[in-house]
């Protein structure tokens, strides 16, 4: 009788642990995912908000290498940073859609922009999380008017 009793004391108090723990176990573990740019939020222009922007071009290179999307503006590689809704990288293909237009790896786009230093304080008011690996020394800061330049090869 106490054998019996003990036994369903035991089922009852460490069931429910062993189902908890099960149920722990088949959770999927959080993971951080790695983007392949910064983006920022950039304000919509209006007739009563007009965003003014110091008009400076950038022109640049894209290339995928190692995981990261990287912007060469000539004479360094630059981790790119585009505004929110902006972009969206396919890494099967190598293509980059900048605003709904499609460029391939090794397109020479020009576009509203500056370079800057990195910044570790200043990234933190960006959306994504890049891998440690992809931040370089210099960022691509992209505000818009992307326009792919056709160079003569001759």
């Amino acid at each position: 009788m106490h054998r019996a009793l003990f036994r369903n004391f035991l089922l009852i108090i460490i069931f429910p642990l062993v189902v908890s723990c099960e149920t722990l176990n088949h959770q999927a573990p959080t993971q951080q995912h790695n983007e392949f740019f910064f983006t920022y939020y950039l304000p919509k222009s209006t007739p009563e908000k007009p965003i003014i922007i110091n008009p400076t071009a950038i022109t640049t290179e894209f290339k995928y290498e190692d995981g990261c999307l990287l912007a060469f503006d000539g004479s360094k590689w630059m981790t790119p940073v585009f505004p929110e809704g902006h972009a969206a990288f396919d890494s099967h293909n190598k293509t980059l859609k900048l605003l709904g237009t499609s460029y391939k790896m090794g397109d020479v786009i020009s576009a509203g922009g500056y370079v800057s230093a990195y910044n570790s304080d200043k990234v933190k008011n960006y959306s994504n999380t890049l891998a440690e690996k992809c931040i370089t020394e210099y960022l691509a800061i992209y505000y818009g008017d992307y326009e792919k330049i056709y160079l003569d090869k001759n």
